[in-house]
């Protein structure tokens, strides 16, 4: 089933972009085809198989080590990858994006002494907030303090989840990453419209290692009505 999922989804490039990760259960049984194959030809006696796989350690092994830890070429090279260049930059920083939200939730806790839960704009992020902040990793699935934003229709797996829209009066943190160089924009409608007023708290440059990482605005928006 490994060739026709990939071949599938390289259909597919040709209507709508195909995220990397979406290959990756054909990758295993492909693997395991080549494997066969190599073995099949070297018992009839075809040698170049060996100089193949000796190329493909020589080259895969030092690959798959600094891809696993690209912080490795700063003591190669004497100086680190920069941001737009490491492949590891967008999976890094998101533990300090989480303490810096839940730092900012928690000012606003002891400020108003009523809860407070965090509502994520994209469906990464509020998993990443979910898994990294103690007391929403703790809550889940009963006593939930992330969120997905709320939407008409499921976007994702959050929407056949119990939502926020029982916790009337409270307020919440929307927080949403911004890509590099983008403005803010005003907030959306639908959430303007779930919760009496909205208050733009700013935004948070999160830094890893002395590089920018990450950027996330975020909104105090009171009183779900």
């Amino acid at each position: 089933m490994g060739l026709p999922l990939l071949l599938g989804y390289f259909l597919y490039t040709l209507r709508a972009r195909v995220q990397p990760n979406w290959i990756v259960p054909a990758v295993i049984p492909l693997l395991c085809l080549a494997a066969l194959q190599a073995d099949a030809s070297w018992r009839r006696g075809a040698r170049w198989v060996r100089g193949w796989f000796i190329a493909g350690l020589a080259l895969g092994l030092p690959l798959v080590v600094l891809l696993h830890d690209t912080n490795l070429t700063g003591k190669l090279l004497g100086q680190p990858l920069p941001a737009k260049f490491d492949p590891l930059n967008r999976v890094r920083g998101w533990k300090a994006v989480a303490e810096a939200v839940e730092a900012e939730r928690q000012k606003v806790l002891t400020a108003e002494g009523k809860p407070v839960f965090l509502i994520g704009a994209h469906y990464g992020l509020t998993s990443l907030l979910s898994f990294y902040i103690p007391e929403a990793k703790a809550g889940v699935p009963h006593a939930p303090v992330v969120f997905y934003q709320s939407s008409e229709k499921p976007e994702n797996q959050y929407g056949f989840w119990p939502g926020y829209a029982a916790r009337k009066g409270h307020s919440a943190i929307y927080v949403q990453q911004l890509k590099k160089g983008a403005q803010p924009e005003p907030p959306p409608a639908r959430l303007t419209a779930e919760f009496a007023r909205i208050e733009d708290l700013g935004t948070r440059h999160i830094e890893y290692r002395g590089r920018p990482a990450h950027t996330v605005r975020l909104l105090l928006c009171r009183e779900l009505k």
